[in-house]
């Protein structure tokens, strides 16, 4: 009874901005398409865009630090109660080489901070921690609950549909030197984010679900400061001819220098501003219609990073 008073404040309120699960209960039954993946994503793909071009209903499920067993669990949940035909998933350069082990804990408390039942949250929370961290994340929502008094943050989702925005703060990043090929990204695919990919391709497919793999574009100095990007490239590739999937990966569109400033199109690195999303949101659409009229879309992407890297 402790326990359960010491954290129904945090999980009955809407008192942090990724608590959505009011939001999603009140389109229960009306969502077909849905967006799911990190921060990446969460910054980067508006609903409110989808739904205006393609005429869908659709909402971003996308949260910070999101592991791939976060991102099972939350698709199963709005599938089983949702019409859903369409999943946008966010695939970006190391959706498959960090783990739970690599990501932490912070993601997961998200993800256990967004479920409406208690029944669902005691089961997140006995698969998502191990034993060892009980302790650890049950003080944490106890000051989480704590703080749900005082802290009161919007909860945008009811007009954004899940999506979450970031200011423009790149007059610095402009300001970078962009120094090429000095870092290396990890290529190592770990079997524990790949166990869970898998099932979330399988649970798409077998309820008639298309799954549209995206990278969502970063900017020209991480593009440039990486060397490997290509052989991340290469295993998406494979990944999507092995299941199946379309693939997009934005970085590659051969229009990306006229769609997005360096100035205004990014709040960091690796994630968009508000005016960026709203331009590749967009551009998304674009393809997506195209594709839908069966035209060949392949031609509006180079076929490399090697290649992008000659004209940045």
């Amino acid at each position: 009874i402790i326990l359960i008073c010491s954290t129904l404040p945090y999980f009955w309120g809407e008192s942090y901005y990724y608590q959505d699960y009011k939001v999603r209960t009140s389109l229960s039954g009306k969502l077909d398409t849905l967006v799911i993946g990190s921060s990446h994503a969460l910054r980067s793909i508006k609903p409110t865009v989808l739904n205006e071009k393609l005429n869908t209903k659709a909402y971003n499920l996308s949260s910070p630090l999101m592991s791939m067993y976060g991102r099972y669990v939350m698709l199963e949940k709005e599938i089983n109660r949702n019409p859903i035909k369409t999943v946008y998933l966010e695939i970006s350069y190391n959706a498959l080489t960090l783990d739970r082990k690599t990501l932490g804990l912070e993601g997961d408390l998200y993800v256990l901070g967004r479920f409406d039942n208690v029944f669902e949250r005691i089961n997140f929370f006995t698969n998502a921690f191990t034993p060892d961290e009980y302790r650890k994340v049950l003080s944490d929502i106890i000051v989480r609950s704590k703080n749900s008094f005082s802290i009161h943050n919007t909860i945008e989702q009811y007009k954004t549909f899940g999506y979450l925005s970031m200011p423009s703060n790149n007059q610095l990043l402009s300001d970078e030197e962009k120094v090429k090929n000095t870092k290396v990204l990890d290529t190592k695919i770990k079997e524990e984010s790949l166990n869970y990919f898998d099932k979330i391709i399988k649970l798409c497919k077998n309820n008639d679900i298309r799954v549209i793999f995206v990278v969502t574009p970063v900017t020209e100095r991480m593009i440039l400061e990486y060397s490997n990007l290509d052989d991340i490239f290469s295993q998406y590739i494979d990944l999507a001819k092995e299941y199946n999937c379309e693939y997009y990966d934005f970085n590659l569109d051969k229009h990306r220098k006229k769609l997005y400033s360096e100035e205004s199109s990014f709040y960091d690195n690796t994630h968009m501003s508000d005016s960026g999303a709203e331009i590749f949101s967009n551009r998304l659409t674009e393809i997506i219609e195209d594709v839908d009229r069966e035209n060949n879309v392949s031609n509006y992407f180079l076929n490399s990073y090697t290649e992008l890297k000659k004209i940045l």
